[in-house]
């Protein structure tokens, strides 16, 4: 079982043990088997739950030039809003991840990957001690089983040029230029933000209700939605199903392939991801 062997990172502070043991075989054989252990000291370390390896179903926001302590302590001052991270190690990249995998043969393929879950951190990665820095930013301690605190992050507000819906607690922004679905991602997570999860009918009515009352002009938008030809699935960006919460016979999706487009009449279409279109980006607010 993968998950119960995760990897450690470690700083510069370690040492490498090596220890002997002698084993009988027979009467004349010993075979000398050496077992090294490498040992990290003080509270700083980052356990890798899988290197080599990604999640790419739910990045909710990219962080560019960041180490990965760094990385990890930006997820978990985001708490529940972020549950692992994707580690780019060749330019220093934090993907912030939703969700996780239900079990870890889901992960990608990539050496220039390491996976990061949060759930095996807090015993021995702590994020910053809370102090009067917390209360300057408006943040609040949170107490750790293990008896220390952290400072966690006020939830993250919708920019003001954004559109937000109090209802939904749906904050997104229209991209009027026109965009193939891998330049309009890369564009949402450039800005902090994803290319839109609308994960219920009450979301895609709202898009509906948004382009009624003025506030977007075109008749379709790409939105963070594809097929998954591993899970044969049609799944938005944060790893969630599209159909399920959503009655696919109201929409126009007549093949299984491709991406989603938010659509005024259809609700929501598969297109060709090479296609461009304009698209919405949606910050995500924890």
């Amino acid at each position: 079982e993968r998950r119960s062997q995760p990897y450690v990172s470690f700083g510069s502070s370690r040492k490498t043990f090596a220890r002997t043991k002698v084993m009988k075989m027979g009467k004349e054989k010993l075979a000398i088997v050496m077992c090294f252990i490498q040992i990290a000291f003080g509270m700083n370390d980052v356990i890798i739950t899988s290197y080599g390896q990604f999640w790419p179903w739910s990045v909710s926001e990219t962080l560019s030039i960041i180490g990965r302590k760094q990385c990890t302590r930006e997820c978990q001052a985001r708490g529940s809003a972020c549950l692992a991270v994707n580690y780019q190690t060749n330019n220093l990249q934090c993907e912030v991840l939703q969700s996780v995998p239900s079990n870890l043969t889901e992960l990608s393929d990539n050496f220039e990957y390491e996976y990061i879950e949060m759930a095996s951190q807090t015993s021995v990665f702590p994020s910053a001690v809370c102090d009067s820095t917390c209360d300057s930013t408006e943040g609040h301690c949170i107490k750790l089983s293990t008896g220390l605190s952290y400072c966690r992050s006020p939830k993250i507000r919708c920019p003001i040029n954004y559109r937000y819906s109090p209802a939904l607690d749906f904050c997104y922004i229209e991209i009027s230029t026109s965009a193939d679905f891998q330049t309009a991602k890369s564009h949402c997570e450039s800005i902090g933000a994803r290319l839109a999860v609308l994960p219920t009918m009450e979301h895609i009515n709202y898009i509906k209700s948004e382009r009624t009352n003025g506030f977007l002009g075109g008749l379709r938008y790409m939105v963070g939605g594809e097929w998954d030809p591993v899970s044969r699935a049609w799944k938005w960006i944060d790893g969630s199903l599209i159909f399920g919460p959503i009655d696919r016979t109201l929409c126009r999706v007549n093949t299984d392939g491709g991406v989603i487009a938010w659509e005024n009449k259809y609700l929501l279409m598969d297109i060709d991801p090479t296609v461009t279109n304009k698209f919405l980006c949606e910050k995500v607010l924890g």
